[in-house]
């Protein structure tokens, strides 16, 4: 597997789970507040890291070419 198909594959499980936990927000399956920020502060880890292979996968494709 290439460098590019691995960060591909990565992206799109962190989205997924990021998707999974954001349905958890929308539809109010949260204990408490303590469940509430653990969850918004999984959100906000998991968009930073979309964020950087995103920009890590621009940065193999310049490489690339």
């Amino acid at each position: 597997m290439d460098s590019l198909n691995l960060a591909d594959y990565l992206y799109k499980k962190l989205r997924q789970k990021r998707g999974d936990l954001e349905v958890t927000l929308r539809t109010g399956n949260i204990g408490d507040f303590e469940e509430y920020r653990y969850v918004v502060g999984q959100i906000k880890g998991l968009t930073f890291m979309e964020e950087e292979i995103r920009a890590a996968m621009k940065n193999i494709e310049m490489t690339d070419d």
